[in-house]
Formats: C-alpha cells, sequence, structure tokens
C-alpha cells in the first residue's frame, strides 16, 4: 500500500475553529483546524450525504450545517442515532506549513 500524501491547504489558511473542503483525486475531503490540531474527513455526512463544509467546529465534534447531526473529527465516529455511520478519515501530516492528506491511508474509525 502506498502512503503517497497529497497537498491540501496551507496551515495559516485554516485558522481555528474554520474547516475547507478541497479535491484530491476526484475526492471531496474536508480539512478541520480543531484547536490548532488538523484533521481530514470525507466532506459528506452519512446522515443525508450532504455537505460538512461550514459546519461549526466545537470540542472536536463538527455539526453537519444541514440538520446538525455532529460527528468526532478526530475518530469519524458520530453521535446520536443518524450519526451512526461513521466518516472516513485519512491520515494527515503538516510539512513546511502545508497540510497533506493521503488518500491511500485511512485512519480507522
Amino acid at each position: 500500500m502506498s502512503n503517497e500524501f497529497h497537498y491540501a491547504i496551507d496551515c495559516a489558511d485554516l485558522p481555528a475553529g474554520a474547516n475547507k473542503a478541497v479535491e484530491i483525486d476526484g475526492q471531496s475531503i474536508l480539512i478541520c483546524n480543531a484547536n490548532n490540531e488538523f484533521f481530514a474527513v470525507q466532506n459528506r455526512c452519512t446522515h443525508q450525504n450532504s455537505p460538512l463544509e461550514g459546519g461549526r467546529i466545537r470540542n472536536g465534534l463538527i455539526s453537519c450545517p444541514l440538520h446538525g447531526v455532529m460527528f468526532d473529527v478526530r475518530t469519524g465516529c458520530g453521535r446520536g442515532q443518524m450519526g451512526r455511520v461513521p466518516l472516513k478519515t485519512y491520515a494527515l501530516r503538516v510539512v513546511d506549513g502545508r497540510i497533506e492528506v493521503s488518500l491511500e491511508a485511512p485512519v480507522a474509525a
């Protein structure tokens, strides 16, 4: 299995509490800054397949802008009945102030 990492966004362009969707190899990946820690998850709520970009991040949880379903950006695990299917998470690293994501090295939820 290859651990190829792809450039996603500069750290300076994603302040604490923010998130930004990027497309990497045809996949929409949401990069999240939770208290100055960066995480990468799929940009689709597993409840009704709506984008998570723009959802509010608090205490490591992102809420879906459509129905408020909450997911832990660290693990992908959802909260409550509507969040029973976890988000796919991705390995992420920071190199020289640049966030890079591996699509081939998912993080276990």
